[in-house]
């Protein structure tokens, strides 16, 4: 079985509005939660084969802090994932090298809430920033569809920190 699991960077600054979008950073929650779901990604999965990630500051930044505690046997950084819609997020899926048995990605919304709901049997409103699911896949990547793939876990930080 493949696995992916998507993960929503953390809670990004505004603070700085003349910054461009991609080069927003983290703020003082992200830079809590990040860490926090990091370390509860890496109990149920301390190494992938694979990581995926937008080139946005804040997804990139995210990334950092996960790869303190997962080890990533390759990492890449794709510019389609920044703010990418749910059809080209099936793409990168189904791109991934046939090899691989476990990724991560980091990216963004609302592409991360629409591929969840693609796949599920519940709804889901809005993943929230730092919220992590996973895919089950039961083929290859190249052949993910919503007939062989489930959503397994679904965590963010609100369940755990206040």
């Amino acid at each position: 079985m493949k696995r992916i699991f998507f993960i929503r960077h953390a809670k990004s600054s505004w603070a700085d509005y003349k910054l461009a979008d991609i080069d927003r950073p983290l703020n003082k929650r992200g830079h809590r939660d990040a860490p926090f779901m990091a370390e509860k990604l890496s109990a149920i999965i301390p190494v992938v084969d694979v990581t995926i990630c937008s080139p946005a500051r804040r997804a990139q930044e995210t990334f950092t802090y996960f790869g303190n505690h997962i080890k990533s046997e390759q990492t890449q950084t794709l510019n389609q994932v920044y703010h990418a819609s749910h059809e080209t997020l099936l793409d990168v899926l189904h791109d991934i090298d046939p090899s691989f048995e476990t990724a991560l990605i980091f990216g963004h919304n609302p592409g991360f809430t629409m591929i969840y709901d693609h796949f599920a049997t519940k709804f889901l409103d809005n993943l929230p920033t730092c919220g992590i699911f996973e895919l089950r896949i039961d083929t290859t990547w190249a052949n993910a569809d919503t007939t062989n793939t489930t959503v397994g876990l679904l965590i963010y930080p609100k369940l755990y920190l206040s």
